[in-house]
């Protein structure tokens, strides 16, 4: 597949898009968070957490022991290596849906959205990874930076969702009084 044909409506595209992003929170979500529990004792993890700073990373990696560590790391580079090209595809499957008929350069612009916030979200756990065995400060903040930028686009993705979503049903709703 072109990457450009990415960029094209396709309906069995989008319809495997969203099996894949349910099967990957209803199985692979619950999967690694339990392999992450049976090691760390806790579910806690700052993927899940908006806006955390490096004391709650720290608290993080004080609970999670040299084990947990170990086990983060290999949660986070299989789970999001997998994770992050699930999700990328089924938010551009949803916007290139939600664009169909729409013109403008800004159009283009939407659709990479989701690349750029799994870019940040792969820094995070990058980061994460790093600062959990070195403890370093400095790679702390970069991970907390990171996962702002990431959730910020992500909102900014929703809620585009939701105003295109809005905007489409009311070009269907106008084209069918037509």
């Amino acid at each position: 597949m072109k990457f450009s044909t990415l960029f094209k409506y396709d309906k069995k595209r989008l319809i495997i898009s969203i099996v894949l992003f349910v099967l990957a929170i209803l199985i692979l979500f619950p999967l690694m968070l339990n392999l992450l529990k049976s090691v760390t004792h806790s579910g806690e993890t700052p993927d899940r957490i908006f806006g955390y700073g490096v004391k709650e990373l720290e608290d993080i990696r004080k609970s999670y022991g040299s084990e947990g560590a170990k086990m983060y790391f290999i949660t986070r580079f299989t789970l999001d290596i997998i994770w992050p090209g699930i999700y990328v595809f089924f938010m551009v499957n949803v916007l290139v849906f939600l664009l169909d008929g729409l013109k403008g350069k800004w159009v283009l612009a939407v659709k990479i959205l989701p690349f750029i916030a799994v870019i940040f979200d792969l820094f995070e756990n990058t980061f994460c990874s790093i600062y959990f065995f070195s403890g370093q400060k400095t790679v702390g903040l970069i991970a907390s930076f990171s996962s702002l930028i990431k959730w910020h686009f992500l909102m900014l993705i929703l809620l585009l969702f939701i105003i295109l979503g809005l905007l489409k049903f009311y070009r269907y709703i106008r084209s069918k009084k037509k």
